[in-house]
Formats: structure tokens, C-alpha cells, sequence
């Protein structure tokens, strides 16, 4: 539902605000679902929101997916679909290749420009729609790219939530990049 309700005036607001939602640590959505801990999976479709995933357990820090949950997913046009297990959103293609996405508006992360903000390990990484790595950097934070440039900081840490629950980037070295990962010319700010 999250994923399947933007449109293009949702993702040319991405990288505009210095704010960040809070679930990007922990989901509100995923964490009402009751799959916060524990070895479940479950599954983000457009008509019903979070529904458990049979066949698909969080183990060992990786989504075991069975052949029958592979085929029960709701596959965007990108040929991803969102599964939330083990603390995160994960995206799915077909053929099981997956990846830890940030949480961004309460979900998995938006494809913006045919990439995605991915986890490695504690950092940041921009991958593809078939979920490879665009290019080998990674960061302490990044925003989705807009005009084929993306904020990008290395040496930042999430602030203190305000009422809301929005989480400000503070601190580091804020810098901009291109789709091939190199810096580029700083046009302003966020």
C-alpha cells in the first residue's frame, strides 16, 4: 500500500527537508503489525497493508523465503515487493535476491531516478531496481537522488526527535554526488 500509493509529486519531495521520519530506525507500521522481533516475516500488499508471510523467517540476520512465499508477493513495476522482517523492509525480486532498504514515510524506501537507498551494514548504499550496487560508496546518511544528484554526509548522526517524532540529520560533512557516486557541484541546500 505504502509503496503502490506514490506518485511523482511524492518523490520530488524527498530530497527537499533536512527532516527525516522517525521510522527510519523502526516503522510505526511494521511495529503495529507485531513483527518487530522474533523470526516472522510479513508482507506489504496494496489491498490489506502488513499481512504474515508464510514461508519467509529472519534468520541470522538474512530472510529465508520459501518458493510458495516468492510467489505469493505483490511485485511492483519494478518486479520488487516489500517484506518486513527482522527489525527492517527488505525489497524481494522474483528470483530471491533481496535487500535491507531504509524505512522512509513509515515503509520501505522509494525507487526515485531507478535507484534505492540500501543498507550496508550500518551505512548508506544506492542500488538499482535489480538490487546491484550503482556504485561502490557508502555513507553515513543520503537522501534519494533528485536531478541526478543526491545529499549525501559522512560523519552525521540522527538528532533528537522533536514532537512529532522527526529525526534531523545533524553534524558531518554534507556534500552532494552524481549516479556514478562522485561529488558534484553543490547546488544549495536540501
Amino acid at each position: 500500500m505504502h509503496r503502490l500509493l506514490r506518485n511523482a509529486a511524492n518523490r520530488g519531495r524527498l530530497a527537499r527537508p533536512l527532516l527525516l521520519v522517525a521510522g527510519l530506525f523502526a516503522s510505526p507500521l511494521a511495529l503495529a503489525a507485531g513483527t518487530d522481533t522474533g523470526t516472522g516475516c510479513t508482507a506489504l500488499t496494496q489491498e490489506d497493508g502488513l499481512q504474515p508471510l508464510p514461508g519467509c523467517q529472519w534468520l541470522d540476520g538474512h530472510l529465508e523465503l520459501d518458493a510458495a512465499s516468492l510467489a505469493s508477493l505483490s511485485y511492483d513495476q519494478d518486479g520488487l515487493a516489500a517484506v518486513y522482517a527482522g527489525g527492517g523492509f527488505h525489497y524481494v525480486r522474483a528470483d530471491g535476491r533481496q535487500l535491507p532498504v531504509i524505512t522512509f514515510d513509515n515503509g520501505p524506501d522509494y525507487v526515485v531516478e531507478g535507484l534505492v537507498r540500501g543498507r550496508v551494514g550500518q551505512r548508506i548504499g544506492y542500488f538499482d531496481t535489480q538490487l546491484r550496487q550503482a556504485f561502490p560508496g557508502t555513507f553515513d546518511f543520503g537522501w534519494a537522488f533528485d536531478d541526478g544528484v543526491a545529499r549525501v554526509c559522512e560523519g552525521c548522526r540522527p538528532g533528537t526527535p522533536d514532537d512529532h517524532g522527526h529525526i534531523a540529520m545533524v553534524g558531518g560533512t554534507w556534500y552532494r554526488i552524481d549516479r556514478q557516486g562522485r561529488p558534484a557541484m553543490d547546488a544549495g541546500t536540501p
